[in-house]
């Protein structure tokens, strides 16, 4: 599905990814983790296609992106920055059907199919009684919900979220966690987070994959990396392993 070989990125002078080989296969989620400036979010940037690599490629479906027309990319990857525009009043559901852009022609509308489309995405997402509230008038777990609908809107086989846990409370980011496993699951597209807390990313994931200084340092399995060894060597920091319904949990000591 998605291979990215010896692909590298650099800010002017500055390094954002240097030579990272990777690929994810459909039906998994994948949790991106590693330290602030690791290059998690121009790893997503270069498979969103909002940046071209200065070095090596990114594939998809086994065609570099830049083979990819725009529109069709679209319709197959779908992409949600770390924070997406969330001051303008409109309702959730218009919001949500605003993704079924990569379907419509030039001059086209959207069609009771595509707010059909819209409806199940919120659905989907538990975000169904939310369909006619205004996304300036909701928490940001529920903003975070109504996002996330839009980017499935058009059904898409690779779904990019960066950092989609981050200003969640505790709930919410169990919820959201327990939905991103619940999308793989229905409709069997892969889904990459980036995320910071190892636990979360950890407790629903597949693999593992953790950014260090712009390299991609492991891709793990869940097991593998919640090793007090593995923290140390990879994050710097000495923790405990506590295992509870058989899932391996950190704490910092």
């Amino acid at each position: 599905m998605l291979s990215v070989r010896e692909a590298g990125y650099s800010y002017g002078g500055a390094l954002g990814i240097a030579a990272v080989t990777f690929e994810a296969q459909p039906g998994e989620l994948i949790a991106l983790t590693g330290s602030n400036g690791s290059g998690k979010s121009t790893f997503l940037k270069l498979a969103a296609r909002v940046l071209s690599p200065t070095s090596g490629d990114v594939f998809f479906e086994n065609r570099s992106l830049r083979d990819w027309r725009p529109k069709e990319y679209a319709r197959n990857v779908a992409y949600l920055p770390q924070e997406p525009d969330t001051t303008f009043a409109m309702r959730a559901i218009d919001v949500v059907v605003s993704g079924r852009a990569p379907y419509l022609t030039r001059f086209g509308w959207e069609g009771s199919s595509d707010y059909a489309a819209a409806a199940e995405a919120l659905e989907m997402c538990d975000a169904g009684h939310l369909s006619d509230r205004f996304l300036d008038e909701m928490s940001g777990g529920e903003r975070k919900r109504i996002f996330l609908a839009r980017a499935l809107v058009r059904r898409p086989q690779l779904v990019l979220l960066d950092e989609p846990l981050a200003s969640l409370d505790l709930a919410h980011v169990q919820h959201f966690s327990t939905l991103m496993r619940q999308v793989v699951e229905r409709t069997r597209a892969t889904v990459i987070f980036a995320a910071h807390d190892l636990n979360w990313a950890a407790a629903y994931s597949d693999r593992v994959l953790v950014m260090k200084n712009g390299a991609l340092a492991a891709d793990l399995n869940p097991s593998e990396l919640m090793q007090p060894d593995r923290i140390r060597e990879l994050f710097d920091v000495e923790a405990a392993t506590v295992m509870v319904n058989g899932k391996s949990w950190l704490v910092p000591l």
